[in-house]
């Protein structure tokens, strides 16, 4: 991993790549199978290695800052694949630019391996919120708080043991709200698709059970899952996220939604471990003359 950055060796070949072809985020975007032929052509990694990372550096479902602008067909949250590379254009986002620029020493590090980790590529380091990561780092506190995903949700379990540099599993978890006549996840664990979480749902809400002895027969379990009439994906681009599952009146919601809790993908087990103590790591981070964690720090403030 890069000092400078903390990007590998394949994000950074795909950011310099997109600055070849696109150049800044001001340039007009460039299809993204021509970035993979550049890529594979100047560093050696293919399509099927560089296209899967290319789409997530432009995914803000997997990065809290993400690397890369990316137009047209990218998959989604919800289990859609992405088209294919000749159909998508992409060029370097605000944040890309400016990693480039760190990794080029025209402004100082960037903390972008302290806030996103390795857990959005099937590491084990979790990622964190990257307003507290910045602010610790502006401030010289060594506490940024705990682990953030960049979808929400819920994080649970050792998280002192983690933060201290042990290994430690997390529970990472949907948010769940309880609305009038039903339940809705709003967010869920990173890497969980929509799609399996409603199939999951479904499954759990029923058994099976033969009938005749020819044909098998679906029958609502006898629990905390009886009280739910339908679940269904509502998810839309105004409202965002919303897995919606309908209970009858007078439903003990809380304890449908501790029912609901114990099926997987709605709460999933990780086993995370940071390089060493979070504190040592803010404590210690190399942010040369500040200039590239004040520029960071200014993208991140919002702007009215």
């Amino acid at each position: 991993m890069s000092p400078r950055t903390g990007l590998g060796p394949l994000e950074l070949s795909l950011l310099d790549a997109l600055d070849l072809l696109a150049g800044s985020r001001a340039g007009d975007p460039v299809r993204c199978a021509e970035v993979l032929a550049a890529v594979e052509r100047l560093h050696g990694f293919g399509p099927r290695y560089s296209w899967p990372a290319l789409v997530d550096l432009g995914a803000p479902w997997r990065l809290h800052l993400p690397l890369v602008e990316l137009m047209g067909n990218v998959g989604s949250q919800h289990g859609d694949p992405p088209a294919d590379s000749a159909y998508v254009e992409g060029r370097l986002s605000e944040i890309g630019v400016l990693a480039l620029a760190a990794e080029r020493d025209e402004v100082g590090p960037l903390p972008l391996g302290l806030i996103e980790g390795s857990l959005y590529r099937d590491g084990v380091v979790p990622p964190f919120a990257p307003a507290a990561v910045v602010s610790a780092l502006l401030a010289g506190r060594t506490d940024a708080g705990i682990p953030v995903l960049p979808t929400g949700g819920t994080v649970e379990g050792d998280v002192a043991g983690l933060l201290a540099g042990r290994p430690a599993r997390l529970t990472l978890g949907c948010t769940i709200r309880d609305e009038i006549e039903r339940i809705v996840i709003t967010e869920v664990p990173l890497g969980v698709r929509s799609d399996e979480l409603v199939e999951r749902i479904t499954q759990a809400l029923h058994t099976v059970e033969r009938g005749d002895g020819t044909r098998p027969r679906r029958i609502r379990r006898p629990d905390a899952g009886s009280a739910v009439s339908d679940v269904r994906d509502d998810s839309s681009a105004r409202d965002g996220l919303r897995i919606v599952l309908d209970v009858e009146r007078r439903t003990n919601v809380p304890r449908v939604i501790e029912w609901l809790r114990e099926i997987w993908p709605v709460s999933i087990d990780v086993d995370c471990r940071l390089p060493a103590p979070m504190s040592i790591r803010l404590e210690s981070w190399d942010r040369g003359d500040g200039s590239g964690l004040r520029a960071l720090a200014d993208l991140l403030t919002p702007r009215f």
